[in-house]
């Protein structure tokens, strides 16, 4: 997954700029979890053809943002708190199994250590999407890191929307990186499991740590914004240049 979306310039294709401004749109909260994104209406307001607007919905269709069914509309993703509480126990589920083979293969650690590296720099800056984006390697690292490709699809097809909507919410509500700066610690830590030469208490450690982030989900971010207050709250802001 990525989120340079945010950092399109002018010689990118047309269908990831377009695709760029919808994003920018859906983080501003100009257009809410759960609403329809028209490609007739997009077209007319960005004077594109409408197969343009369908490709950069495709975009962030992969980029999990947007949810498109078949035959179905495309809608902002929307996840309830129940949904990200069930969300989350899968998860676990996931990366402690995955946390367990990894120490019984003796798997190469590099690519989450350089996750780790990337989160911290990323700490340094003001913006949550690649601090968000970190994480989510991190996480995806591990699992693939396990060498079984039944858990890494099984993960990537929870995860994705999970940290898409993570980040649309935080952007929204002004979350700031304060939860991530006090999470390093514990995907440090997470290393040091991995890294232990147990199998058994790296599952369990892993374990304890994702229901920790999903408990921090729920306190920080995971809240319903629905309402029409806060819709109308938010669609009076203006939109960012």
């Amino acid at each position: 997954m990525s989120f340079d979306l945010l950092q399109v310039d002018d010689s990118s294709l047309v269908k990831e700029n377009l695709a760029a401004r919808i994003y920018r749109e859906i983080l501003d909260g100009h257009i809410v979890p759960g609403e329809r994104i028209v490609e007739g209406k997009w077209a007319r307001q960005l004077g594109v053809a409408q197969t343009s607007i369908r490709e950069a919905i495709n975009i962030l269709v992969s980029q999990g943002f947007v949810q498109k069914g078949h035959g179905r509309s495309a809608r902002v993703i929307k996840l309830s708190e129940e949904d990200v509480v069930q969300l989350y126990q899968v998860q676990a589920a996931l990366e402690s199994t995955a946390a367990r083979l990894v120490v019984e293969r003796k798997a190469d650690l590099t690519k989450l250590r350089d996750a780790i590296g990337a989160m911290r720099a990323a700490l340094e800056g003001d913006d949550l999407a690649p601090i968000i984006e970190a994480a989510l390697h991190f996480h995806l690292g591990l699992c693939e890191s396990s060498g079984n490709p039944f858990l890494v699809e099984q993960f990537r097809r929870l995860a994705i929307p999970l940290y898409a909507f993570r980040l649309m919410r935080a952007v929204v509500q002004g979350v700031s990186k304060c939860p991530w700066n006090n999470s390093l610690a514990l995907f440090e830590r997470m290393m040091d499991a991995l890294s232990s030469g147990d199998p058994f208490f790296a599952e369990q450690y892993v374990l304890r740590v994702i229901q920790r982030f999903a408990r921090q989900a729920c306190e920080i971010w995971a809240h319903d914004l629905t309402s029409p207050e806060r819709i109308t709250s938010r669609r009076r802001r203006p939109t960012r240049s």
